[in-house]
C-alpha cells in the first residue's frame, strides 16, 4: 500500500486538475486542514451517503472508476431530489491494503468525472486504512425552494424521470454469469438525467429512487398523509420496459417496483408535466401505495438492516 502522503498527493492531483479550485465561492480548497467557501444568498441543502464493499458494490464486477462515479451519482441525486443544485463534495474513504497510486487515482477520477457533469467541486475529505473499501461522500448544494416528501396533494399527478429496474436487472444478469449488457452498465454506473431533474424543481414532492419505487412512494405517501395509486399500464409504456421484460427471467414487476440504484426521480405535481417525464399514477385520499393490475406487490425495496 502506498503511504498516506503519496495517496493524498494523488487525490489532490486528480481533484485539483478536474476543477483547478477556481469555482466561484471556493476561497480555500484542497491542501489545508479545511476548505473555506463563501456564503450564498440561497439556502443550503446537505446530504451524505456511505457505500461499503460487499453491500453496495462488488469489485469483481465493477472498476474503481465505475464505483467512484456510481457513489457520487447517488449523492448528487439526493440534492436534486430536494429541488437543489449540488456545489461541493467532501470525500472520505477507508482503503484496503492493496490500494496504491493507480487504484486511488482511478477511484478519484470516477468521482471527479461524475461531479464535473453537474459542475460540482471536490473540496476536501479524509482517508484511512480499512479491512474493506468504504467510501463516504457529503455533498453541499443550494436550493431556493426545497422539495420535500411531505408536499404531495390529493389530485396530484405522479411522474417519474425514467424506467426503474435497470440496475436491478443488471445485477441479476451478473449473478447469472453474463458479463456485458446495457443493464449491467446501468448497474455499474447509472446514467442520471440531471437536466431532467432540474425540470422537476417546481414539483410538490419528490424522491430519488435509490431503494425501490414502492419504497420511495411509501415515504411520500406517509409523509404527506395521502395514498398513491399507480397505473401498471402507464408504467409498461415507459421506453425500455419491453427490453427489460425480455432479458430477465425475474418477475418484471419485482424489478420495476422494488429495484433500486437507478437514481431516477419520482415526484408528484399539480402543474404541467415536465417534458421528458412520464405520468404513472395519481395521489389519492387514503394511505399506502397501490398498483392497478397487480394484487400481490413485491417487497418494498432494499433494506440495510
Amino acid at each position: 500500500m502506498a503511504s498516506e502522503s503519496e495517496l493524498i498527493a494523488a487525490l489532490t492531483a486528480v481533484f485539483k486538475s478536474s476543477d483547478a479550485n477556481v469555482r466561484e465561492g471556493v476561497l480555500i480548497g484542497i491542501g489545508d486542514d479545511g476548505a473555506v467557501i463563501a456564503p450564498s444568498f440561497n439556502k443550503s441543502v446537505l446530504a451524505a451517503d456511505m457505500a461499503v464493499e460487499g453491500v453496495h458494490f462488488d469489485r469483481k464486477w465493477s472498476t474503481l472508476r465505475e464505483i467512484g462515479a456510481k457513489i457520487t451519482a447517488a449523492n448528487l441525486a439526493d440534492i436534486y431530489a430536494m429541488g437543489g443544485e449540488p456545489k461541493y463534495l467532501l470525500v472520505s474513504a477507508g482503503l484496503t491494503s492493496d490500494f496504491g497510486i493507480t487504484e486511488i487515482t482511478e477511484l478519484a477520477k470516477g468521482i471527479a468525472e461524475e461531479a464535473a457533469l453537474v459542475g460540482a467541486t471536490v473540496i476536501g475529505g479524509d482517508i484511512s486504512r480499512a479491512e474493506q473499501l468504504v467510501i463516504s461522500i457529503s455533498v453541499f448544494g443550494e436550493v431556493e425552494k426545497p422539495v420535500t416528501r411531505s408536499g404531495a396533494k390529493t389530485g396530484d399527478s405522479v411522474i417519474i424521470s425514467g424506467l426503474p429496474g435497470k440496475s436491478a436487472a443488471g445485477l441479476v444478469q451478473l449473478k447469472m454469469g453474463i458479463s456485458e449488457s446495457d443493464f449491467i452498465s446501468a448497474h455499474k454506473k447509472p446514467v442520471v438525467d440531471y437536466q431532467l431533474a432540474k425540470k422537476f424543481q417546481g414539483v410538490n414532492a419528490m424522491c430519488d429512487v435509490s431503494d425501490g419505487l414502492l419504497s420511495e412512494l411509501n415515504h411520500i405517501a406517509s409523509a404527506s398523509g395521502n395514498g398513491i395509486e399507480l397505473d401498471s399500464k402507464l408504467i409498461s409504456e415507459i421506453p425500455g420496459f419491453k427490453e427489460l421484460e425480455a432479458v430477465t427471467k425475474e418477475d418484471i414487476w419485482k424489478l420495476v417496483l422494488s429495484g433500486g440504484e437507478d437514481h431516477v426521480f419520482v415526484a408528484t405535481t399539480s402543474s404541467d408535466i415536465p417534458e421528458g417525464a412520464h405520468l404513472i399514477g395519481k395521489v389519492v385520499s387514503g394511505t399506502g401505495v397501490k398498483v392497478s393490475g397487480i394484487s400481490n406487490l413485491p417487497a418494498t425495496g432494499f433494506r440495510h438492516f
